[in-house]
C-alpha cells in the first residue's frame, strides 16, 4: 500500500501536459490580417493548482518541420488556476508564399517549472497553415450543404454562409432553422451559377471530382 501511495503523491507532484490533438491545420483564406493566433488545447495529468501555470515547447528540427522562424512566434503556453485544460498561443503569420504551399511547425512538450513532459504519444504536436483552401471535416456540412466535400464546394460555403467551419457548435449557435437557410443560401447560389453558365458548377477535386456538386436544399 506504502508503495501505491509514493506513486499517487509523485503523480500529484508532477503534473504533466498532453496536446489534444495531433495535428492542427490554419488556412488564411479568410483572413483579412497578415496575423493569427492560433490557440492549440493541451489537457494536464495531475491536478489543478489556485494559480496561472505555464509550460514550454520546443520546436523539432526534422522533416515535419518546414516553416522558417520569420513565419511563426510561439508565444507562451499557459493552464489557468483551476483548469484541467489550457492552450499554447502561437502567432501564425501570413506570407506571400503561402499563396502556393502550405507550411508546418513539429513541436514537443519539454518540461518546465510547472509541468513535466506528458506521455510519448500525446507530447507533441504538428501545426500547418497556408493561404490555400483547406477544406474542414465535414460531417455537418453534408446534412446542410452538399454531400460530398471539394474546394469548389467549400468555397460557395464562404461566400454564401460568412462562416469557415460547420461543427456541432456552429450548429448548435445557429439552430436548425437557421441551418437550413444557410443551406438554401447554398443551394440558392448554385442554381443561380448554372442559370448564369448554363452548366452547374462541378466538385474540382476530392473523390467526387468533375461530378455536380448537388445541395441538400
Amino acid at each position: 500500500m506504502s508503495c501505491e501511495k509514493d506513486n499517487i503523491d509523485s503523480f500529484s507532484a508532477e503534473p504533466a501536459i498532453n496536446f489534444v490533438n495531433d495535428s492542427l491545420q490554419y488556412s488564411f483564406i479568410q483572413e483579412v490580417a497578415d496575423e493569427y493566433i492560433l490557440e492549440v488545447p493541451v489537457a494536464i495529468i495531475g491536478s489543478t493548482a489556485d494559480y496561472d501555470r505555464y509550460f514550454e515547447v520546443e520546436v523539432l528540427d526534422d522533416e515535419e518541420t518546414t516553416a522558417t522562424t520569420d513565419l511563426y512566434e510561439i508565444i507562451e503556453g499557459k493552464v489557468p488556476a483551476g483548469e484541467y485544460t489550457g492552450n499554447l498561443y502561437v502567432k501564425l503569420k501570413k506570407d506571400p508564399v503561402l499563396d502556393d504551399t502550405s507550411v508546418s511547425l513539429h513541436l514537443s512538450s519539454i518540461a518546465s517549472d510547472d509541468f513535466t513532459i506528458g506521455n510519448t504519444d500525446t507530447n507533441t504536436t504538428k501545426i500547418i497553415w497556408t493561404n490555400k483552401i483547406v477544406i474542414p471535416a465535414w460531417t455537418y456540412f453534408r446534412y446542410f450543404f452538399t454531400r460530398y466535400p471539394s474546394s469548389a464546394a467549400y468555397r460557395v460555403f464562404l461566400a454564401t454562409t460568412g462562416l469557415t467551419t460547420f461543427s456541432i457548435t456552429d450548429y448548435q449557435e445557429v439552430g436548425a432553422v437557421g441551418a437550413q437557410a444557410l443551406g438554401q443560401a447554398f443551394g440558392d447560389y448554385l442554381r443561380q451559377y448554372e442559370i448564369d453558365n448554363g452548366t452547374p458548377l462541378l466538385h474540382d477535386d476530392g473523390d467526387n471530382v468533375g461530378q455536380e456538386i448537388i445541395p441538400i436544399y
